[in-house]
């Protein structure tokens, strides 16, 4: 069974993440290979797609990291290499999108999962306390491998972004708005409404992106 679905309503298409028979949704090697054949699917719309946005429809979960029990099976560092370099590539496509790509996040979002927003050039969550998001990979020994290190800073600057990566400190929805992370916060149960009215109001020019 697919984790990942893709719908398209006019100009603006939702990948969903359900991973079947999970309480959460992890990155391991099947549901990076489905978001690299639907980021191929997406590319072949051409401009007839002007948007993307991904969420999950998990409660409280948008994406708890990547799978321990894929990492606890890694053998050598050149396994370990080499998973990562996979990932690096599928998210910087992702990243290369010529369309608005957007995260709306209604839970968790830690390690793999908030380097994958960070691929996406907006990201808005929820007001909901279940919004945690975080590289906590340090405190597991192992650091973030799929270009979360270089695109954080970017986004949060230098300081935030090696407290977060260094110390594995996980942030709420309210921190994130503030440290310019996230966009927008929006209601739980709207959270996927409201993001398809904020991504068209970019797409029309009738919304801005918040800078810090």
């Amino acid at each position: 069974m697919s984790a990942l679905s893709l719908e398209i309503k006019g100009e603006i298409a939702t990948l969903t993440f359900d991973q079947p028979d999970s309480k959460v949704n992890v990155l391991n090697t099947q549901t990076m290979t489905e978001l690299s054949q639907i980021i191929g699917q997406v590319r072949e719309k051409g401009s007839s797609l002007k948007a993307l946005i991904i969420t999950s429809a998990k409660s409280g979960i948008f994406i708890a990291g990547a799978d321990i029990k894929e990492i606890e099976g890694i053998t050598s560092p050149e396994e370990a290499i080499d998973k990562a370099e996979k990932g690096k590539l599928v998210l910087g496509d992702l990243a290369r999108l010529d369309l608005m790509t957007c995260a709306a996040i209604n839970g968790a979002c830690l390690g793999g999962g908030l380097e994958l927003t960070l691929a996406c050039k907006h990201r808005v969550a929820t007001f909901s306390d279940k919004v945690k998001i975080g590289l906590p990979e340090v405190k597991l020994g192992i650091l973030p491998g799929f270009g979360g290190t270089v695109r954080l800073p970017k986004i949060v600057g230098p300081t935030r972004a090696l407290d977060m990566i260094l110390s594995g400190r996980i942030i709420s929805g309210k921190n994130a708005m503030k440290y310019g992370l996230v966009e927008r916060l929006f209601p739980e149960k709207r959270l996927l409404e409201e993001t398809e009215s904020y991504v068209k109001g970019l797409l029309e020019g009738r919304e801005k992106k918040k800078r810090k």
